[in-house]
């Protein structure tokens, strides 16, 4: 469907008023032209073409009744509006075409019947008549599809493909009552029965139209709204998009996928630029509601960078923090190795738990996950540092033994040893080459680290920061 909003500020409603008194007005004069000639000349075409016009008349009197109440605005116990109030007077209209079909049926299968009840005259005002009526109706049509299609009105559509049929009718009597004039008055009660199929095929058609919207069916089309939803940067895919309502007043509900690791704030503001979209590209859609959710789709081939972020966020969930995270791919499938901290009064079991938790969610949220593996250790907690005695400063000089058989003299500064009631906290910086990979680094950080723990007694904990030698 291709999206077409009004193109006036004005009250829309307003407008279709307008119309329905102009076509009000001009389709009573049709209808006093051909009744008065009907029943002067008994033609009963004549007369079943005039009744249709009254009905005409009489949709339009319909018709302001259901703008008057479509007009009203939403309240509580009508939140969406009080627009289909319209579209139910196209179908009264409906109803009362299919009653004048009825009436016009009987009439033309009695006189069938009773050849005698046919009393028509044919002379230059019934003519006259119809070419009042063609021309009047001809100029409702152009102007009531025009306003209809203008202001997308359900009853002013409706009512133009009535008048437009009118036409056709009038013209078909009109042939009748030449065939009449030519010594055949079975033709005026035939036509009268043409005309009634007319009628009934026209309140079908109002049906037709009017229960799409009354049934729901599809406002817009899913692939054009998908294709404005998809234009918005962070939204990864999108489902479940639905519209109904009128067309000048659509509803639309739809969900989108976004990046997990995403903070609410951000995924409310991508919503928000979607729904700003969809009523700047589709001025049909007058109310939107978007769900949002985390993308649980990944890519085929995932970075060390996105299964750190993804870990940390299901971590945070858990109320714990990770560390030293790596990640090993083998024939598609990964296999991460990871440090989780949590509260050190826990009990082991708890911790266990925990990070049992963690497992499931990372092998939940990432399919490609075969295994994975933590190591449970305390959180960081703040120590008080206890008086330094002479045992310290032995520990720093042991400390810069190890630092020079590792990396040579001149390698390491600022030694620092500090005692609580845990143990020993050594930290230091060393030197080492620029060019050096941080990799490389790091393993060889490591390596002082292991080989401190190892020559040192009572060491709680080692920290190694490395930096350039140029520095």
């Amino acid at each position: 469907m291709a999206f077409a909003g009004p193109t006036s500020n004005v009250d829309p409603f307003q407008g279709i008023r307008t119309v329905l008194w102009v076509t009000l007005w001009l389709n009573l004069i049709a209808t006093l032209a051909k009744l008065v000639a009907g029943y002067w000349t008994g033609s009963l075409s004549l007369i079943a073409d005039g009744y249709d016009s009254v009905f005409d008349s009489a949709s339009n009197v319909v018709g302001l009744i259901g703008i008057g109440i479509a007009a009203q605005p939403a309240d509580s116990r009508h939140p969406y509006g009080h627009r289909k109030a319209e579209t139910l007077t196209s179908l009264v209209i409906a109803m009362m075409l299919f009653l004048t079909t009825w009436e016009l049926i009987g009439s033309a299968i009695q006189r069938l019947r009773d050849p005698s009840l046919i009393s028509g005259e044919v002379n230059v005002w019934s003519f006259g008549a119809l070419a009042v009526s063609i021309c009047i109706h001809l100029v409702v049509v152009r102007y009531e599809l025009g306003k209809g299609r203008q202001l997308h009105s359900d009853v002013l559509i409706a009512d133009a493909m009535h008048t437009r049929a009118d036409v056709f009718v009038s013209i078909s009597v009109m042939a009748g009552l030449i065939v009449v004039r030519l010594g055949y008055p079975l033709a005026d009660p035939i036509m009268a029965l043409v005309v009634a199929a007319f009628i009934a095929k026209i309140g079908i058609d109002i049906i037709r139209q009017a229960s799409s919207t009354l049934m729901d069916e599809v406002a817009v089309a899913a692939d054009e709204l998908e294709r404005i939803v998809m234009s918005v940067p962070g939204v990864i895919s999108c489902h479940r998009l639905r519209t109904h309502g009128h067309e000048t007043a659509v509803m639309a509900d739809l969900h989108i996928r976004v990046e997990p690791t995403m903070t609410t704030d951000q995924s409310h503001a991508i919503a928000h630029e979607v729904e700003r979209r969809l009523r700047g590209q589709a001025p049909t859609v007058r109310d939107v509601v978007i769900h949002v959710e985390p993308a649980t789709s990944i890519p085929k081939e995932l970075t060390q960078q996105e299964i750190t972020l993804k870990l940390r966020r299901l971590a945070d969930g858990l109320g714990v923090g990770v560390h030293n995270i790596w990640a090993y791919e083998l024939h598609g499938a990964y296999y991460l190795e990871l440090h989780l901290e949590a509260d050190g009064m826990l009990s082991l079991r708890g911790a266990h738990d925990l990070a049992s938790s963690l497992e499931d969610r990372a092998r939940a949220e990432i399919p490609q996950v075969a295994e994975v593996t933590t190591h449970i250790e305390p959180r960081g907690e703040l120590a008080r540092e206890l008086a330094s005695s002479q045992a310290d400063g032995d520990t720093v000089e042991a400390a810069e033994q190890v630092i020079m058989d590792r990396l040579g003299p001149g390698a390491n500064h600022q030694i620092q040893v500090h005692r609580s009631a845990s143990g020993l906290t050594i930290s230091l910086h060393c030197y080492l080459p620029g060019d050096m990979t941080l990799a490389e680094a790091h393993r060889t950080g490591a390596q002082l680290e292991r080989e401190l723990w190892a020559r040192l007694a009572d060491v709680e904990q080692v920290v190694v920061h490395t930096e350039p030698t140029e520095s």
